[in-house]
């Protein structure tokens, strides 16, 4: 008894600590973590990163039904975010007017230059007029009036990008894009004026939640208070990730502490259903939960940050650790109700079974261990995080659960237990297994959903007219140059715009500074200034003659040319500066693409992914990275991959269980049993229309892992066992996968579309490899009567 109590002293000493260590884990929600870190497009951002340090901003929309007033809202939240002392920079307007403005240096100078000759030609029809020696039946020419600038600009390329960016290619100087009256700088407001925004750029970054989340309190502590003492029709939101990330974190942690309860609740009530002890939910929880804490603290020691996917590790150390305690819990059972006292109870049942818990343990162990050697960083990382955990899991409750039940041994059941009768049914067995391999072109039809958006939350979305972002509300890619040459090529190939349209589908919007400006302003600055002269030159003579026809046309232009130089760089906004100035202040090595796509979309992603590789094969001494092409990088990774994935999940379990088992029988079963309920999993799936994605695919190695357990323990029992242990190891197998059922089936209750998905596929999944363990196998195994005639 003083070993006994010792023990557990020390285990739950060791465990403790380990939580502690346990409590450091943090999740990296980036799809960067899911690539290589030597990735082209892992890298790339990081250059960009280092360069230009541009992170998406606080977006904040205002709606009232006043125009004026939503102009003044934005206002008034601008001054106050101005104040935070995290911000860089707040923007109400586009900010492109001082641009609009000198549109004309946007005018190709052959334009330019038959501007000026018309405009030359009407002042020679003014003097000739005046003189009577000079005859012309000529009509007077017409000069350029505004829609006619405005249509020239619109055909450039930086025309282009302005449209795209603010809705305007061009503005008279003091005036607006559409009129003669000044109405101020262009305001960050839809066509109706009804939906304003404010934007602020702030020194942290939305990828970071707990930041996200704070920020996002934080505005809505401003914005709210000015929503409630609104008149009605008051909205106020905030969008983009700094919306998005904490709303979905906030639901998903609302939906899992549900679930916990829901989980906890059924696990309890299985617990209690097969083995009718309370004292056993103690005897079954301790050994397994501070088995969980030591794995995962060893974990933390090793890997601090994990990916999304390799969280699926955690569910396969719970699902095990909770598999391996059942399974001694009900042998352990099984002995006391044979009259043996607690300790010689808990030393039958681990004579009874430590091979078969070591050869399942092992056999899940290497399966998973497999996965360390693929490239796709998601499985690479689960992988040993799964076989260490489930390794240290299964040494703990060897070591643990001994030492548990002399201390607490439970009440003895009167009575021997049931013996399992035999179920061997070759002809059904048969029959399954044909249709199983009927079953394998169906199971590989199985689909993946692309569209991740399908897969938010209700209420993210904010359904308010943002139509005001254009562009800028688009995915973008970033590109970075050695040098203007590098980036000037690549600017000028054809895959930027005839190869970008029949990659993506789509045509981007390319900006860049050699866009905005011009390299050939000093050309364009004599033009203009020779254009102003004459037009000078032709009021006098307008003036003089008293010609109210050219005097309405020059009032049209001279605003047009009356500009102060070309653009320049002290022009730009800061939000654009961003892009085109990098960190050492260097201007015309780096841009920005704008391409209309959904950066929800894997298939539109991958698009995006495949075009850039294009562009940086293309030219070398340019980076390209976008986060939201990531996507379209981890979805065929994930789907080229997932081949290999099962072959070597199925190569480590066939070389696993022929080491431990030394017989081709065990084997050839093991393997035929996970298989068959591989094959059914994903054959149900795909009848019922369910597709895979980067939520419930966590599902899928917990139900292969917890059916190769199954499938061990089952086996092992048909040979190994007495009647009386095959019962208790299949009454095990039952309790421990209705019990990782019942945690799966609690996630179905969630609001979020992506873990009620998890739920449902992990139950499916679970309930395929029970029925296939306990009946298949059952029936497929020869009993052992025949073995031993």
């Amino acid at each position: 008894m003083t070993r006994s109590v010792l023990t557990l002293v020390v285990a739950l000493g060791l465990a403790s600590a380990a939580a502690w260590l346990a409590s450091g884990l943090q999740l990296d929600t980036g799809l960067e973590a899911l690539l290589p870190a030597d990735s082209a497009s892992v890298l790339s951002i990081q250059v960009t990163r280092d360069k230009l340090g541009l992170e998406e901003p606080l977006t904040i929309l205002v709606e009232t039904n006043d125009p004026e007033r939503s102009r003044a809202l934005t206002s008034q939240l601008a001054a106050e975010f101005g104040k935070w002392p995290e911000t860089v920079w707040v923007m109400t307007g586009y900010g492109l007017d001082a641009l609009a403005e000198r549109a004309l240096y946007y005018v190709d100078a052959e334009t330019l230059y038959d501007w000026n000759e018309l405009a030359e030609e009407a002042l020679d029809w003014e003097v000739c007029k005046a003189s009577p020696l000079c005859v012309t039946i000529a009509d007077p020419p017409e000069l350029p009036d505004g829609d006619e600038i405005r249509a020239a600009v619109d055909l450039s390329p930086a025309g282009t990008v302005l449209q795209e960016l603010t809705g305007q290619s061009a503005k008279r100087a003091g005036g607006s894009a559409e009129g003669d009256e000044d109405d101020g700088e262009q305001a960050l407001c839809n066509d109706a004026g009804t939906v304003c925004a404010v934007q602020v750029m702030l020194s942290g970054s939305p990828g970071d939640i707990g930041y996200a989340r704070m920020i996002k309190e934080r505005a809505e502590s401003v914005t709210v208070p000015l929503v409630q003492s609104g008149p009605e029709g008051t909205r106020i939101e905030v969008i983009g990730r700094y919306r998005v990330a904490p709303f979905e974190h906030g639901i998903i942690l609302n939906d899992l502490r549900l679930v916990s309860i829901l989980a906890a609740l059924g696990s309890l009530f299985m617990v209690l259903f097969f083995f009718r002890d309370l004292i056993a939910v103690v005897q079954l929880m301790v050994p397994m939960l501070s088995g969980l804490a030591v794995a995962v603290g060893l974990i933390v020691l090793i890997q601090p940050k994990i990916n999304i996917i390799s969280a699926a590790a955690l569910a396969i150390l719970a699902g095990m650790a909770i598999d391996f305690g059942i399974h001694l819990l009900m042998h352990y059972q099984s002995a006391r109700s044979e009259g043996l006292n607690p300790a010689a109870a808990a030393k039958e049942s681990v004579r009874e079974l430590w091979v078969s818990l070591l050869v399942a343990g092992v056999t899940t162990a290497c399966g998973f261990g497999a996965l360390s050697m693929t490239d796709f960083q998601g499985f690479s990382q689960m992988g040993w995080m799964a076989s260490l955990g489930i390794i240290v899991t299964l040494l703990w409750t060897l070591a643990v659960f001994p030492s548990m039940v002399r201390l607490l041994p439970g009440k003895a059941k009167s009575g021997r237990q049931p013996a399992a009768e035999q179920r061997s049914a070759k002809g059904l067995a048969w029959a399954i297994l044909l249709l199983g391999v009927l079953a394998v072109p169906f199971a590989l039809r199985i689909g993946f959903e692309p569209n991740l958006g399908k897969l938010q939350p209700e209420g993210v979305s904010h359904g308010m007219d943002d139509s005001m972002m254009r562009a800028r509300g688009n995915i973008n890619a970033l590109y970075v140059g050695a040098s203007t040459e590098s980036v000037n090529a690549a600017i000028d190939d054809e895959l930027m715009t005839v190869g970008a349209v029949e990659a993506l589908g789509v045509e981007p919007i390319v900006v860049s500074a050699q866009v905005i400006f011009p390299e050939d302003s000093e050309e364009k600055t004599e033009l203009l200034s020779d254009l102003r002269a004459t037009l000078v030159r032709a009021r006098e003579k307008a003036i003089e003659r008293e010609d109210s026809k050219l005097l309405e046309e020059l009032d049209e232009l001279e605003p047009w040319v009356d500009v102060e130089g070309p653009p320049e760089p002290d022009q730009i906004p800061e939000w654009l500066a961003a892009t085109l100035v990098l960190k050492d202040g260097s201007i015309g090595k780096s841009g920005i693409i704008y391409v209309p796509l959904r950066g929800s979309n894997a298939e539109a992603m991958e698009r995006l992914a495949a075009w850039l590789d294009e562009l940086r094969a293309a030219h070398p001494d340019v980076t390209f990275a976008s986060a939201a092409a990531l996507l379209g990088e981890v979805t065929p990774a994930l789907i080229a991959d997932s081949p290999w994935i099962l072959a070597l999940v199925f190569l480590g379990l066939i070389s696993a269980t022929a080491i431990a088992s030394r017989s081709l029988s065990v084997t050839r079963d093991v393997f035929l049993s996970t298989a068959l309920s591989t094959v059914f999993f994903a054959a149900t799936l795909t009848l019922f229309g369910i597709d895979l994605h980067l939520y419930n695919l966590l599902a899928v190695p917990v139900a292969i892992g917890l059916a190769v357990d199954g499938a061990v323990h089952v086996r092992w029992a048909s040979d190994f066992d007495s009647p009386r242990q095959q019962y208790a190891t299949y009454k095990a197998v039952a309790a421990s996968t209705l019990t990782s059922m019942v945690a799966f089936g609690a996630l179905m209750t969630a609001d979020s579309p992506g873990l009620r998905s998890l739920g449902q596929v992990g139950a499916i999944g679970l309930g395929i490899s029970l029925a296939v363990n306990l009946i298949w196998l059952r029936a497929w195994c020869t009993p052992r009567a025949t073995k031993e005639a």
